[in-house]
């Protein structure tokens, strides 16, 4: 629950959260800066997620995260810094005319060690000093729920901090809508009314580029609440976590019973005190009241050390969700919400499992009580409540092991999809050399293919690389290419993905050809013919029973850039020639739909070369090359930074850190519940022998053998496990049925009824089950019949 309020509903740490609104779409600057200027309805501020290549004396981080941030960002949120001042308005007045950057407090405790000099102290953005003037709150993590910015600069310093793109603050490509904007009604305004205001200035910005963006006449301005934030985490993480709280709810349950049954062996121990009370008045309703106050008072002791547990556990599982390369910061301390949760819950099952137990422990027939005589022998036979609720265990553990099987099973087949590459032994680098955005500038795309090219001769020298190549995108991009229009010898026109890449490249992420070469050095030839290679994919759809290799394809889609210095670029629409076909694999995640791809290599293009992954096939173990690697991208541009370094294994878990999450703690509460119920019908048959000790030695003085007690109690325990099993299919089933569509969505390659799964839960509780009966039989095999006679 704390996580999910955490995600979902608590308010950002600024002032009056519940007057805070967020613009849709995003904007443009210009745009940002007529709907500030022009508009009376609204306040307004911007800011911008981007990566910064940041360093601290000389030392830097592969990665920074950072936001560029309007000057009245921190003004207009309320929010005041910890140390020194925020970025003002003053600081955003002129284009590259302010470098100065706030510091986030954990960027402050984890590079600075918190020291209070680092005030006025420069750090390197992009190799241009900026001066840090202030640190933010440590509760205060941006608008953006569950992301931590390091460093704020102010917008108008984008083209210095960013030097990779283009000036943004004057580009005059509509669709870079780059900005998020946030902003405070004015006193009087409504938000449909400063909607409709904002969106008659919005659309004065739009009619020079608006013919390019499809819908673009269509498309409305919209203003939502942003009093809880924004956040991709909602989409990413709200079914499972919905989910899980399910299966929680539902070990609540199972402790309940558990917890129950304890108490109504503790009331049948207690048998004489309360005849003794009943006897000298008391009355029934008192004595349930009392006996309530204690299970309240228990689940009271039990919220307690929840929360506290929870606060240590919910920390592992943010750590969990952040996947090593994303961390997701979050506030995770209790607030009224939390802890007016918790107390109803424990309330709630305190009443819960001490209603039962209180109203049977008074009724009390009292004569036998008064006289001890509660342990006469007793056949033992019928459903009591203790019974009743040891199936009622049994039956919600199965419906808990049943999901956690499916999400392990599910998870299982997910990992054996995996994206058809190789995934051992391959380090991925992203690469943004400056101006990589710049792609319309005359010598950029000539500019990059150099540095490039000199960056995989480098790193393919390291020992220890057995290969390298670069694309612009990893196996687990969602999009791996611009759809271009492709024209089959046909005649017919189809959009398939084209992915643009350099030599080496399936080699190097272990995608096999499955007929035909790869590109080689061949292809850079002044008069080669220009080449392609497809996918299985491909092949099938377009050349159903032929051999696509040596036929050709058109594409329509022009390069967004040619540059007369660089490699030949054909001019389209030149025929490519399809020389090879590999292997199909998926891109963006395993569930996703194997798609046809067209790969084209960049040294026949002048599409822009933007920003590269560098994949890099290694001998052993990944990390030993790494520092060598680094090493060879600054000596091919010191300014050159190295994005989100790690495998490509990590890459691919990473992607499926949904599932892993929901199959985790599935798993962990399915045992969790098995261990319940197992305790507590050990618990009910331990008891049941203990008062039942004269009947087994009035058995045994008869003639009774230990293997027939034994199986006696094993016999009682496995009807009470087949009833919770019998019961427990049908509910599990049901559940099935009417959670389905959402379970659906979380599984793969099975169904919520799956057979193999609904069997082995079942058969792995009923041998946990009678393991833990076994002990309470074997116990009652051991009873001596002459001191179980003495006794009665």
């Amino acid at each position: 629950f704390s996580l999910i309020d955490a995600v979902m509903w608590r308010m950002l740490p600024v002032k009056d959260p519940a007057g805070l609104w967020v613009i849709d779409p995003g904007l443009t600057f210009q745009q940002y800066r007529t709907l500030r200027d022009s508009n009376t309805v609204a306040n307004l501020a911007a800011y911008s997620t981007v990566r910064l290549n940041v360093s601290v004396d000389g030392s830097a981080e592969p990665t920074a995260d950072g936001q560029l941030v309007s000057g009245n960002y921190f003004s207009l949120l309320g929010v005041n810094p910890a140390a020194g001042r925020s970025i003002s308005v003053e600081d955003d007045r002129i284009p590259n005319g302010h470098p100065v950057a706030m510091i986030s407090h954990g960027y402050w405790k984890r590079r600075f060690g918190q020291t209070p000099s680092v005030l006025g102290k420069a750090i390197s953005i992009s190799g241009v000093p900026f001066t840090i003037i202030g640190i933010t709150p440590p509760e205060f993590f941006g608008v953006e729920v569950g992301m931590a910015p390091d460093v704020f600069v102010p917008v108008m310093m984008q083209p210095t901090a960013m030097p990779a793109f283009e000036n943004l603050l004057d580009s005059p490509i509509i669709y870079r809508t780059w900005l998020t904007t946030v902003g405070r009604l004015r006193p009087g305004v409504q938000a449909p009314q400063a909607a409709s205001a904002l969106e008659a200035l919005w659309r004065t910005e739009l009619p020079e580029g608006s013919p390019k963006i499809p819908g673009a006449a269509t498309q409305r301005l919209i203003m939502k609440p942003a009093s809880s934030g924004l956040s991709s985490l909602r989409s990413q993480f709200s079914q499972p976590l919905f989910v899980l709280m399910a299966v929680v709810v539902v070990v609540l349950l199972i402790a309940c019973a558990n917890t129950a049954n304890l108490l109504l062996a503790r009331a049948a121990a207690r048998r004489q005190e309360f005849a003794m009370r009943l006897a000298l008045g008391a009355g029934r309703w008192r004595l349930t009241r009392q006996l309530l106050v204690e299970s309240v008072v228990l689940a009271a002791l039990g919220g307690v050390c929840g929360i506290l547990l929870a606060r240590w556990a919910i920390r592992l599982l943010v750590i969990y969700m952040s996947s090593g390369r994303s961390p997701i910061a979050l506030d995770l301390n209790p607030n009224l919400r939390i802890l007016g949760f918790t107390a109803a819950v424990s309330i709630a099952t305190g009443i819960l499992f001490g209603l039962a137990p209180a109203t049977r422990a008074t009724r009390v027939d009292l004569w036998p009580a008064l006289k001890n005589l509660g342990s006469l022998p007793s056949r033992g036979r019928g459903l009591g409540p203790g019974k009743v609720l040891a199936v009622f265990q049994v039956a919600l553990s199965l419906v808990l092991l049943i999901g956690a099987g499916l999400f392990a099973r599910s998870l299982q087949k997910l990992n054996g999809e995996n994206f058809g590459t190789s995934r051992e032994s391959v380090l991925i680098v992203r690469v943004e050399p400056k101006g990589s955005d710049q792609r319309n500038i005359p010598g950029t795309t000539a500019r990059l293919d150099r540095v490039y090219r000199e960056l995989l001769e480098r790193v393919e020298e390291v020992p220890g690389v057995r290969k390298a190549s670069m694309s612009q995108a990893t196996p687990t991009s969602p999009n791996p290419g611009a759809a271009g229009q492709v024209r089959l010898p046909s005649g017919q026109n189809v959009r398939i993905p084209l992915v643009m890449l350099y030599a080496n490249y399936f080699a190097t992420i272990g995608v096999p050809m499955a007929a035909g070469r790869e590109f080689d050095a061949g292809d850079l030839a002044e008069h080669s013919p220009a080449v392609c290679i497809v996918n299985e994919a491909f092949a099938r759809q377009m050349f159903p029973g032929e051999n696509p290799i040596g036929k050709t394809c058109i594409t329509t889609r022009r390069p967004s850039a040619r540059d007369t210095a660089g490699p030949r670029y054909p001019t389209p629409p030149e025929p490519y020639q399809i020389v090879g076909v590999v292997k199909d694999s998926r891109y963006g995640h395993p569930r996703g739909e194997v798609q046809p791809v067209i790969y084209m290599t960049f040294l026949q293009t002048g599409t822009g070369r933007g920003q590269m992954v560098l994949h890099v096939r290694v001998a052993g173990d990944p990390n030993l090359v790494l520092r060598r690697i680094r090493e060879e991208v600054l000596r091919v541009d010191p300014t050159l930074p190295a994005f989100e370094v790690h495998t490509l294994a990590q890459e691919m878990d990473a992607a499926l850190i949904q599932e892993r999450l929901i199959a985790l703690l599935s798993s962990l509460f399915g045992g969790l519940s098995l261990l319940l119920a197992s305790v507590g019908l050990y618990g009910l048959l331990a008891f049941g022998v203990a008062q039942r000790t004269g009947e087994l030695g009035i058995r045994m003085a008869l003639g009774a053998g230990r293997g027939e007690v034994v199986w006696m109690i094993l016999r009682e325990a496995l009807l009470l496990v087949l009833a919770g099993v019998v019961l427990g299919v049908p509910v599990a089933l049901a559940v099935a049925r009417v959670a389905g569509s959402r379970i659906s969505g979380l599984l793969f390659g099975l169904n919520a009824t799956d057979p193999l799964t609904i069997v082995t839960a079942a058969l792995s509780l009923i041998l946990v089950a009678m393991f833990a009966a076994y002990l309470p039989a074997r116990r009652a095999s051991r009873v001596d019949p002459m001191a179980a006679l003495r006794n009665e």
